[in-house]
Order: C-alpha cells, then sequence, then structure tokens
C-alpha cells in the first residue's frame, strides 16, 4: 500500500475469481479512514500508515494523527504502536509474527472512533529460489530487460503472492569537474553596480558519483494457479527497456515476496482490476472496497484498507548495462548536458530607467545564485551567443546530487 487514496465512488463492479470476491459500493465521496498493514514473520519493527480518503479538488492528502494503534495476539501479548511522522506509526517494540497465532488490529482515532479488524493468521512460507535478468523484446516489440524470479513452497498453505521491489541505481555526472562556483557576497540589487565574490574552488564533497533508490508504485500478483509440484518460474517483475536512464551505468532491484492469505490476494486482485494507474493506492478508484476493517459499533461505516499477516522472502540482483547490452550505447543522460557560457554578471535590479529586453542568456551570477548551473572550466571556445568567462552545464550534469545521494547504499556492490 502506497501513501494515500483517491476515491471516486460511481459504480459497481463484479469481480469473479477463483476465491471470493470483494464487494463494492456505489456512493459519493465520503472522509473516510485508510488503513494500510501488512506484519511480517520478519523480526523488525514493524509499521502501519494511516490517512484519509481525499476528493480531486484536494491539494495534498491528510495523514490520520493522534491516534491509538495497537495489535493483540490470541495468545495474549499486545504490542503498542507509537506515531513516529505524521499518519506513521511504528510498534514500540520488534517483534515478528508466528504461525498458527491469531493477531487482531485495533485502533483508537482522535474523535473517539473504534475501528477493529478480522482476526487473521499468518499463511505459509515460500522462497524466492533464483532472482535474473534476460535481456528480451516485450510486447510493445521495446527491447529491454526484463527481471524474473521462480519460487517454491517451503512450507504450510502458500498459494497467493504479492511482490514489491526497490531499485537503486548509480549516477554519474556526465561533466562533472573538480572544481565548482563559489559565489559570495551577492547583491544583486546594488548600486551604480551589482557586488559579488565569484571563485573557482576545488569540490568540497563527492558530486561525481550518486545513487537513488525508487520504491515500486505497482501491485503484481501470483495466485496458485502458476504453481507445479509446489514450484513457480519465470515470473516476470519489471521490465526496463534498453534507454531507461536507470540501467545506464549499474543498476540494483531488490525483490520482496508476500505470501497471503486468499481473503488478502482477493482484496489486493479486486484495487488492481479496477485501479485507473499504476499505484492503485494513489488512483482514482470506481468503486468502494470492502477490507476485513469495521467501525465498532457501527457496521454501515466504511474503513478502506486491510490488516494482513504475511510471510516474506527476499532477493536481491545487480547488473552493469553492458553485462546485458554490450553491443548497444549507453541510455542517453536524463538531462541535456550542452556546455554554454553567459555574460559573468548583469546591470543592477534596482537601476533607474527602462532597461529593455535583454537578448542574452541569465548571467552566470544568477544562475549560481539559484543552483541552476555547474561549472565545467574557463570559455576558451568563445561558446555561447554572448560569451563570459565560464562555460558550464545545467547543475545535474555535473553535480549528481541533484538526482540521487552522494552516500553509497550499504548493501551496493560494484
Amino acid at each position: 500500500m502506497k501513501k494515500y487514496i483517491r476515491i471516486l465512488l460511481i459504480s459497481i463492479f463484479l469481480l469473479h475469481a477463483c476465491i471470493d470476491p470483494f464487494p463494492i459500493e456505489q456512493n459519493g465521496f465520503e472522509d473516510v479512514l485508510v488503513v494500510e498493514a501488512t506484519l511480517t514473520d520478519e523480526e523488525k519493527v514493524q509499521q502501519i500508515r494511516l490517512s484519509r480518503t481525499y476528493p480531486f479538488d484536494s491539494v495534498a492528502p491528510v495523514a490520520e494523527s493522534g491516534a491509538s494503534v495497537s495489535v493483540r495476539a490470541a495468545s495474549g501479548q499486545a504490542f503498542s504502536f507509537q506515531e513516529t511522522e505524521p499518519g506513521l506509526y511504528r510498534s514500540s517494540q520488534a517483534f515478528a509474527v508466528l504461525p498458527d497465532t491469531e493477531y487482531s488490529l485495533e485502533i483508537n482515532s482522535s474523535n473517539g472512533t473504534t475501528y477493529l479488524s478480522e482476526p487473521e493468521l499468518l499463511p505459509g512460507r515460500a522462497n524466492i529460489d533464483q532472482l535474473y535478468a534476460i535481456r528480451q523484446n516485450n510486447e510493445n516489440g521495446t527491447e529491454g530487460v526484463f527481471i524474473y524470479l521462480d519460487g517454491s513452497v517451503t512450507s504450510g498453505n502458500a498459494d497467493y503472492f504479492r511482490y514489491e521491489y526497490e531499485e537503486t541505481y548509480k549516477i554519474i555526472a556526465p561533466e562533472w569537474s573538480p572544481e565548482e562556483f563559489l559565489l559570495t557576497d551577492y547583491d544583486p540589487c546594488a548600486l551604480p553596480e551589482i557586488t559579488y565574490s565569484l571563485e573557482i574552488v576545488p569540490r568540497s564533497e563527492e558530486q561525481q558519483v550518486c545513487y537513488n533508490t525508487v520504491a515500486s508504485n505497482s501491485v503484481i500478483l501470483n495466485d496458485g494457479n502458476s504453481l507445479s509440484g509446489g514450484a513457480f518460474e519465470g515470473l516476470p517483475v519489471r521490465f526496463l527497456g534498453a534507454t531507461d536512464f536507470m540501467i545506464r551505468h549499474r543498476y540494483s532491484i531488490l525483490v520482496k515476496q508476500y505470501v497471503q492469505q486468499p481473503e488478502a490476494f482477493s482484496y489486493y486482485q479486486a484495487l488492481s482490476d479496477f485501479s485507473s494507474s499504476e499505484s492503485i493506492f494513489n488512483s482514482t478508484q470506481p468503486g468502494f472496497l470492502n477490507g476485513n476493517i469495521r467501525v465498532d459499533g457501527d457496521p454501515d461505516a466504511k474503513v478502506i484498507g486491510y490488516f494482513e499477516l504475511a510471510t516474506v522472502s527476499e532477493e536481491r540482483l545487480f547488473f552493469n548495462f553492458e553485462d546485458i547490452f554490450p553491443d548497444l550505447p549507453i541510455p542517453p543522460y536524463i538531462q541535456n548536458c550542452t556546455v554554454s557560457s553567459a555574460p559573468d554578471d548583469h546591470i543592477s535590479y534596482c537601476a533607474p530607467g527602462p532597461t529593455g529586453p535583454n537578448p542574452c542568456p541569465r548571467s552566470v551570477v544568477e544562475s549560481v545564485d539559484q543552483g541552476l548551473i555547474s561549472y565545467v572550466g574557463p570559455n576558451s571556445e568563445n561558446l555561447g551567443t554572448c560569451p563570459g568567462t565560464y562555460a558550464y552545464v545545467p547543475k545535474p550534469c555535473g553535480d549528481c546530487r541533484e538526482l540521487g545521494s552522494n552516500i553509497i547504499p550499504e548493501f551496493w556492490i560494484e
């Protein structure tokens, strides 16, 4: 589940599957609690996110803050959750959901409403046996790389699966220079001329190589019909075109496999079926989908979301562009990196009298002040329609921090 939901209740959809569908109700917009709660068999700080539905004319989603959240096991053990940021509640202690034990969720909102879930059990367990990349064309004939996985059931009833992935990719600024602009004492309104000090100094931190991580925003499901002898092979998880910026250098994907109960699988399948975009929990939904959470004492009140217990397996894959496409040029950079030049400074913003149109581009000191450019070197080739002292490129071309973090991820392997 990802962040927040927009709901437009305009129609009733009938869902047919090998497992019972969830009913979708037709109505107008309502302010409804959204619960995102998947607890797993991993020993970790578990988390639950609460928010509210919001209409199209709303500019920002609303987190549900100030709630009291707890999970109780049938054995009597209780786990409290604390709000660590608006709408995000984390368990006060690390714990793993245990097999053969029922768990229930209770939420007491700040307005006094109590929400209760149905008791849930942990399903069986399955492993991701292999995660691999194959160069192929997709159904549209686009050349690229498919990420596939093979898996197998290891214990209990494990017939229904949901997948999430997290991608991390390496960014190398193509026009990086070991030196950078340093602008101080800049007063664009000084008279009769502006004041500033512009120096070229050694870069003070890493700006050439960075890394960016992006979480998946779609739901990938795999049901028991694809199992053969408790195993499945060749499940496509991700496709990236051969010109995708993310695989320009080195790419990694972490895939998580959640084994679900049939009812939880049905809920996610229904959401996926009538969602209007890839991100089903951020999209317009054409109906209301009931989950396993209700308002205590009000059976007709609506709640969105599902309290789910799942077993988890994960696997990570790395590859370089040339590993998959040794005969192709690397994908283009995400930014046009044409080297340019402009006048060093400009007339005062507070100069009296009419100034008229300026045929020259924004001055270097203005661009540096606004964080728009990155130093390349002296303008020895007299570049630009109004050449200046310095040659430069758009900031992302020389400073990778515009596109990612210069901190190497702990898991990264070259």
